[in-house]
């Protein structure tokens, strides 16, 4: 095997230098060294020959979903997050011994879809809302809490507004129910809000389920004698509605879903 040890390799003339057709150099990469560019980036071509350093283009990289009140930390190089973020689900309201008189579902979370602009390195306050309790004998269930989303330190906090999606209303006992809320998008962000679904009324001995959340169905009301209202499992659903009889814990309400924050990160 030949061996060449030269400090620079140059063309005898205006052509560039060829390797011929066939052959490859080969070395590891610490062996291999390029002057110029930044971290990050790559080399590109121009289809003629031609190299120059360039970036990635701008596109999706990860998601995280938070399902507990946190701090998130924009990641470098972050510019844009889709944010979908779900209030908390209302609690299903308890029914009574009196003939008929069952409960109401809770109504379901808002959720709320929002692209944000916002600066790497910047934190911003995830608030979840904790599902609604269910009802006892004859009561209403809980409001379901709020989620948001808020700049809390650093250069961006001109670039984004605060997202709110309102917790789900409570299940109702022999009262009409109340409309769900709209969520708030904030004034530099592009989005849209979904307010949660209705929760139903049963009759007699089968009872009303909870509303359904962007995220899936409420919980199952009771059905006396045979199952006590089920949790809603859904991220902000809300929970089942009591029945009509007291005992074994048939007419207590179920528990709405607590809210959730996905979001989608783009450079």
């Amino acid at each position: 095997m030949s061996k060449l040890l030269v400090d620079e390799i140059g063309g005898n003339a205006a052509a560039p230098t060829a390797i011929a057709s066939g052959k490859t150099i080969s070395g590891t990469a610490a062996q291999f060294t390029i002057t110029g560019g930044s971290s990050g980036e790559f080399l590109s071509t121009d289809g003629s020959g031609g190299l120059s350093f360039a970036s990635a283009a701008a596109g999706f990289t990860d998601v995280e979903a938070i399902t507990a009140t946190a701090t998130y930390t924009v990641p470098t190089g972050i510019t844009k997050l889709l944010v979908i973020i779900t209030g908390g689900g209302g609690g299903g309201a308890g029914g009574s011994n009196a003939i008929g008189n069952t409960g109401m579902g809770g109504v379901a979370g808002t959720t709320v879809i929002a692209r944000v602009t916002v600066v790497a390195t910047d934190t911003i306050s995830v608030a979840i809302g904790a599902g609604g309790s269910g009802g006892g004998d004859s009561a209403v269930g809980i409001i379901g809490g709020d989620s948001t989303f808020t700049h809390a330190t650093g250069s961006g906090s001109g670039s984004m507004s605060t997202i709110t999606a309102p917790g789900g209303k409570p299940g109702l006992y022999m009262a009409a129910t109340v409309a769900p809320a709209a969520g708030t998008v904030g004034a530099n962000n592009e989005g849209l809000s979904i307010k949660g679904g209705y929760g139903s009324r049963g009759y007699t001995h089968a009872t009303g389920i909870g509303g359904s959340s962007f995220w899936g169905s409420g919980g199952q009301g009771s059905m006396n004698t045979v199952q006590v209202a089920v949790p809603a499992l859904a991220y902000g659903a809300g929970g089942g509605a009591g029945g009509n009889t007291s005992s074994g814990g048939y007419s207590t309400g179920s528990a709405g879903a607590a809210g959730v924050c996905f979001i989608m990160e783009f450079k």
